[in-house]
């Protein structure tokens, strides 16, 4: 996680390359690149993550996981707590954690160097002053990382965060019982990705992944897990940094 890629030597040109090379979530080459957590090795939970809110939704999602004593990172945006300024204090209230998901949601590969950067610490100000707690872990919009916005994460101090299941609730044709299958029988230390907002999604993924969760907490409680933040997965992990 700590240690800086090779590819930082590399020369002005094979720089700009890397910038406008996705570097996608799921793939192998991604992950050696530009190392972000995936998984958190609890050996009795799932990290459960929330990307693109917080929304007019939060109160049903907080009741679901105060239901099922389960807890969860909220990966939100800048522009959506301008939206609901009082929702990440809500959020840290009910024992669940904020993470840093940009001020908004353009991809990295459409930004600047300067751009991103900005973005990052325009995002982080808003959200940790209206959460009053400190920000701790990173996910790029749609899982990119360019060079620039990797290196720009680390150098404010974030912790990069992508998953190792997603639950592609997005898709305007999925089913609750289709999401629980792209994220799979659940495996302990994985880091789940679902969403909050529809907000740069289809219309209909809230309540998709909302019916979706009773399942999800159903499968894992057969499996003898439970569901936990990043944050707190790791302290279980004993990899808390």
């Amino acid at each position: 996680m700590n240690a800086t890629p090779a590819l930082l030597g590399f020369v002005p040109l094979g720089l700009a390359a890397l910038h406008v090379s996705p570097v996608l979530a799921r793939t192998e080459a991604g992950r050696r690149l530009f190392p972000a957590l995936a998984h958190t090795g609890d050996p009795g939970a799932v990290a459960l993550t929330f990307d693109d809110g917080p929304d007019r939704e939060l109160d049903a999602f907080l009741a679901l996981l105060r239901a099922h004593g389960a807890t969860a990172t909220f990966f939100i945006t800048g522009e959506q707590v301008a939206r609901w300024p009082g929702a990440p204090a809500r959020i840290i209230a009910e024992g669940h954690e904020i993470g840093l998901h940009g001020y908004g949601h353009r991809p990295h590969l459409l930004r600047t160097p300067g751009a991103v950067d900005d973005d990052l610490r325009r995002g982080r100000a808003l959200v940790e002053d209206a959460a009053r707690a400190p920000v701790r872990f990173y996910r790029p919009p749609h899982g990119l990382f360019s060079l620039a916005s990797w290196r720009a994460v680390r150098r404010q101090g974030l912790t990069p965060v992508l998953w190792a299941r997603a639950g592609r609730d997005w898709r305007p044709q999925a089913t609750p019982e289709d999401i629980l299958q792209a994220l799979g029988p659940p495996r302990a230390g994985d880091i789940l990705l679902l969403h909050s907002s529809e907000r740069y999604a289809a219309p209909g993924t809230v309540q998709r992944t909302l019916a979706a969760l009773p399942l999800l907490f159903e499968e894992l409680r057969a499996a003898g897990l439970r569901a936990r933040s990043v944050g707190a997965s790791l302290v279980a992990a004993g990899r808390d940094q």
